[in-house]
């Protein structure tokens, strides 16, 4: 297959921070799964202050325009209106990651993951562009969305553990030192808590915060840890500011205090406070000390802040970013594209669960019940090895779901990603198999994709044979990945 090419343009270190490179760098992996080619177009400093971007080809950002591309991804402040009609003009397709509407734009998609926004906020400064608004698609790395089914699994065991591990960080670089703030004010919880610092490499106070985290009985100083989400997801409570890191600590349901640090936050932290996912505090040592002791205290308010975060991020907003990148297909008298599978959806997929047509050559002969269905659903959307989708048909009315294509990674006969897939009463014949099967090898083109098929199930045994699977043991079939390493 030909390898689609994607940019992204982004800056971090000092004032800017590392939270756009961070979001860019996780939907670089996306991308990658994806069967892209991504390079990255950046400073030396902040190609330094970011380790996830090592992995990446790297550009001169002056060269980045006249650098062929599919797709240019663009990730800051500094770049203006201008910066993106440059890129237009070299004919490159433009998804532009901003955080108000604030300034003119002049994209093909926009993305603004703030929690309560809106695409209609974009109306005037965005017109062309297909805005993705709002939290459902925040770019989380996907070692979150892995460490949220752990932890919750630990948390589901004892209802509210109690507060050992307390994380501490402001951000890669924390230019006003406001780890070491919040140390000073909290240190007399030491050794009865133990405090997790992170900071970056590139953090303006790090010699003065090892300092005292050394002075902290039990502390604990990580720069750069390469599993962050797995550390945060050991921790019991967590003060941070508001930004990219509000959407992890919630995907977790790490209850938070967050301190606004700056004033671009102050909007989406005062929207977090009230959905009830944090609790805010202000920037006052006395003030810190106050707030933290009262949520230490009750465990009622930091389980609910559990759930409401969780609520909130469910981890999957790289998928949700990814899909509208992704090619249609056409079928008998229309095109179809996919979508993830939502918790609105239970009823739906149960309707066409109980068909009859449906049941005909399931494992499993007999309907589920509501229950039991309720039960296999929300498990289904919370495991990080499932990717659910419904295939879509575009109409004059809006999209409306035609069929769905599920894929779970297995461990055997074979490691693969198992495909099914159903078509919707009412739309059979319209080859929305066969497009089902050509969208989902799309989404993970350099893994294979199984099969199992019932020995007396004709119609798919000639749909998987026709779409290049081979069978390879008794009912299975399999499809090699159509994008290797060797040729990435």
């Amino acid at each position: 297959m030909q390898q689609p090419q994607a940019i992204i343009r982004c800056e971090a270190g000092g004032t800017t921070g590392l939270g756009h490179a961070v979001r860019c760098s996780a939907l670089a992996g996306r991308l990658h799964q994806a069967g892209w080619r991504v390079s990255v177009a950046i400073s030396d400093t902040g190609y330094a202050a970011v380790p996830d971007l090592a992995a990446l080809p790297r550009l001169r950002p002056e060269t980045a325009v006249e650098t062929p591309a599919d797709l240019v991804i663009l990730d800051g402040y500094d770049f203006g209106l201008d910066v993106e009609q440059k890129f237009r003009r070299a004919g490159r397709k433009l998804l532009v990651i901003d955080d108000a509407p604030t300034r003119p734009h002049d994209a093909h998609i926009l993305l603004d993951s703030t929690l309560g926004r809106t695409a209609d906020e974009y109306e005037s400064v965005a017109p062309s562009a297909c805005v993705l608004a709002g939290a459902a698609y925040v770019p989380l790395r996907p070692a979150f969305r892995r460490a949220r089914a752990e932890r919750w699994q630990r948390f589901k065991a004892e209802s509210q553990p109690p507060v050992q591990r307390v994380l501490v960080s402001f951000g890669g670089t924390d230019p006003l030192d406001h780890t070491g703030k919040v140390l000073a004010a909290l240190a007399a919880h030491a050794p009865a808590l133990t405090f997790v610092v992170v900071m970056g490499p590139s953090a303006a106070h790090l010699e003065s915060v090892r300092a005292q985290v050394a002075e902290l009985p039990g502390a604990e100083l990580h720069i750069a840890p390469a599993d962050m989400a797995g550390l945060m997801a050991g921790c019991d409570l967590a003060l941070g500011a508001g930004g990219t890191s509000s959407w992890e600590r919630c995907c977790l349901g790490l209850p938070t205090l967050v301190l606004i640090i700056a004033e671009n936050q102050r909007p989406g932290a005062e929207r977090l406070a009230a959905s009830g996912a944090a609790w805010l505090v202000e920037d006052e040592p006395a003030a810190i000390a106050d707030r933290f002791a009262a949520l230490l205290a009750d465990s009622a308010a930091r389980a609910k802040m559990a759930e409401a975060g969780r609520a909130l991020i469910d981890g999957r907003g790289l998928d949700r970013v990814l899909l509208p990148l992704m090619p249609s297909q056409s079928i008998l008298d229309g095109r179809v594209s996919l979508r993830l599978m939502e918790l609105r959806d239970e009823a739906l997929l149960l309707d066409w669960q109980r068909h009859p047509e449906t049941r005909r050559y399931a494992r499993s002969a007999s309907a589920p019940t509501e229950a039991e269905h309720a039960t296999w659903y929300r498990r289904l959307l919370e495991d990080p090895d499932r990717l659910p989708f419904f295939v879509q048909e575009e109409t004059p009315m809006g999209p409306r779901p035609v069929g769905y294509v599920r894929l779970d990674w297995r461990a055997e006969p074979v490691p693969g990603w198992e495909i099914s897939i159903a078509t919707a009463p009412d739309h059979y014949r319209r080859g929305i198999g066969r497009a089902a099967l050509n969208l989902a090898s799309a989404l993970v083109p350099r893994e294979p994709i199984l099969a199992h098929v019932l020995p007396e199930n004709e119609a798919s045994h000639g749909l998987f044979r026709a779409a290049g699977y081979l069978p390879f043991t008794e009912g299975w079939y399999r499809l090699s990945p159509r994008l290797t390493e060797s040729a990435a």
